[in-house]
């Protein structure tokens, strides 16, 4: 993947691209577009077919089109990996300004993979080679990771590790880089959680004593999201086989779960294990979706192509409510989830949006799209609903449905997430 032209060229408020409408109907909706007063000064991510872009919310100009970019936990800071294959530079962006802050050597063959939820430190590994998932990778017998620090200006630290790994997140103190362990290594069929000491390097487990999660784990449909203080990683599991025990207290059969979310906390090292019990996990797994809320204190996950639905607590590792409601419309494409500032649930999918409570985890609202839709998010005041289809970001009244304006875009593959410029 590597720069193009510009992304986005502007914005057409007047453009009949796409249009939504009231639950009680499926036409073609007769409320006018608005004008805003004012528009949020946000920092969209999106991720296209050539990488990350930074785009300016109010005015649709492209700031940045980064190639094999991650993105830090709390979004501030953007690593791209470009430069000829004997040359690689990894590009530090402000993605509030857009500025980049550092230019730094890049291990040959290593590829960005997650940075510290300072974005002090990142961490590189081997790519995935073609066909494999993030959650079966293919089979090796070594694992080759590198760890950067972009603000210090010291040389990357290489590990050489014997074993199959993945990248999880580094602990809140910078001392560990936690790893998914796959086993057997040159034929996984499952995985356990480890912790690389930067140090000395050397891998150890997470004590019996932090875990509310077996050894190992089988799983398929990985989803992963940091919560807003990146000191938490939420990973949804699906359809594990056999694998049903998660250090759960016995109240329900094994058979009736197919679905938890793995709790990693990142400052104490401890893990827990959230069951999601039938029918999570028993339908697609591209039709899954997962959300935090922006403060941290609920996350949600839908299972629409069995119309599962459920809040959890992380500070409580506990299901608060959890319904199987119409989700029917959202089974097409992939499934994406977005919590509001209000703390209303946005989820999409196909050519629906629906707006639920969500402590009640009611429909509301359900708008009908002339687009298929890839992903939503809300802008940082919450007035506003970016919506991400082919080639163009709408631009929606949260509350009403009604259409503000449109960003013209080309290849856009979903919305990683924004901020606001202070």
């Amino acid at each position: 993947m590597g720069c193009g032209t510009k992304l986005f060229v502007g914005i057409a408020a007047t453009a009949m691209l796409a249009s939504c409408t009231p639950p009680s109907t499926s036409t073609t909706p007769t409320t006018p577009e608005v004008e805003l007063a004012r528009h949020v000064d946000d920092r969209l991510l999106v991720q296209t077919r050539r990488g990350v872009a930074v785009i300016d919310a109010a005015t649709g100009a492209a700031l940045v089109e980064a190639s094999r970019a991650v993105a830090s936990p709390d979004l501030s800071r953007l690593y791209s990996l470009g430069g000829p294959r004997d040359a690689r530079t990894i590009t530090v962006i402000d993605v509030a300004t857009g500025a980049t802050l550092d230019r730094l050597g890049a291990p040959a063959g290593l590829t960005p993979g997650v940075a510290s939820s300072d974005g002090d430190l990142l961490a590189l590994a081997s790519p995935h080679r073609r066909g494999a998932t993030p959650w079966l990778p293919a089979g090796r017998r070594r694992t080759e990771i590198a760890v950067v620090a972009p603000e210090t200006g010291t040389a990357a630290r290489l590990y050489d590790l014997k074993g199959n790994f993945e990248l999880e997140g580094f602990s809140t103190d910078g001392r560990q880089l936690f790893l998914l362990e796959y086993m057997p290594a040159t034929n996984p069929t499952r995985y356990g959680l480890r912790r690389l000491n930067l140090e000395g390097g050397t891998i150890r487990s997470i004590k019996e004593s932090k875990q509310n999660a077996p050894g190992s784990m089988r799983g398929t449909g990985r989803i992963a999201r940091f919560s807003p203080s990146g000191h938490e990683l939420y990973t949804l599991y699906t359809q594990q086989g056999p694998n049903y025990a998660h250090g759960g207290n016995g109240e329900h059969e094994p058979g009736d779960v197919y679905a938890f979310v793995h709790l990693l906390n990142l400052e104490g090292a401890w893990t827990h294990c959230i069951d999601l019990r039938a029918p999570f996990g028993t339908g697609k797994v591209t039709t899954h979706a997962m959300a935090v809320s922006p403060d941290g204190t609920r996350l949600y996950v839908a299972d629409p192509s069995s119309g599962g639905l459920a809040v959890i607590d992380p500070g409580k590792t506990k299901v608060l409510r959890s319904v199987t409601t119409d989700l029917s419309g959202l089974r097409r494409g992939v499934a994406s989830a977005h919590v509001g500032s209000d703390g209303a649930l946005y989820l999409s999918g196909g050519d629906e949006i629906l707006v639920i409570d969500g402590d009640t985890l009611e429909t509301v609202e359900r708008w009908r799209m002339r687009a298929p839709v890839s992903s939503v998010a809300t802008s940082s005041v919450g007035d506003e609903l970016y919506v991400a289809l082919a080639d163009r970001m709408l631009v929606l009244d949260a509350t009403t449905g009604a259409r503000t304006r449109m960003i013209q875009a080309a290849g856009i593959d979903g919305i990683v997430g924004l901020m606001a410029r202070d």
